[in-house]
């Protein structure tokens, strides 16, 4: 039996505890596409086991970059359910929330049928205004208000 420093201990279950961290990173990354993506609380748990190990690794940036992303967009979309947005921004944070590799379903869900119903209002409104050229260009207008 040979005995160990208590740093050398420590050092190692750090450096165990990489190695799972690791491991789990990359099994997130491979899966992340398929068809029951992580929340993003799963990923926060991932990144304040890394802040906690404190050891850096090329797939923690790549995780921490999701992280970051899917947080503004989230910050971004809970107020856009809130509140009256642009079309265009409407859009885009449905393609954006569309293209993250995280279930932001709950959300997403809200802003689509916003979406929708926009789209459907809009169509109304085409259907309702006459077709001359001024019109048009007041509906592109107003569209883009």
């Amino acid at each position: 039996l040979a005995l160990r420093p208590r740093s050398l201990v420590r050092l190692q279950d750090r450096i165990e505890r990489a190695h799972i961290l690791r491991r789990r990173i990359t099994v997130w990354n491979e899966a992340r596409n398929q068809e029951n993506p992580q929340n993003i609380k799963f990923i926060s748990t991932l990144i304040k086991q890394a802040n906690k190990i404190d050891l850096a690794f090329p797939e923690l940036f790549t995780l921490t970059g999701v992280h970051k992303k899917a947080e503004e967009w989230m910050d971004r979309a809970s107020i856009a359910v809130r509140t009256t947005i642009s079309f265009e921004e409407l859009e885009s944070l449905v393609s954006v929330g569309e293209s993250l590799p995280l279930n932001v379903s709950d959300v997403l869900e809200k802003l689509q049928n916003r979406l929708k119903q926009a789209q459907e209002w809009i169509v109304r409104l085409e259907e309702i205004v006459p077709k001359s050229e001024d019109h048009l260009m007041w509906l592109r207008r107003f569209r883009n208000a």
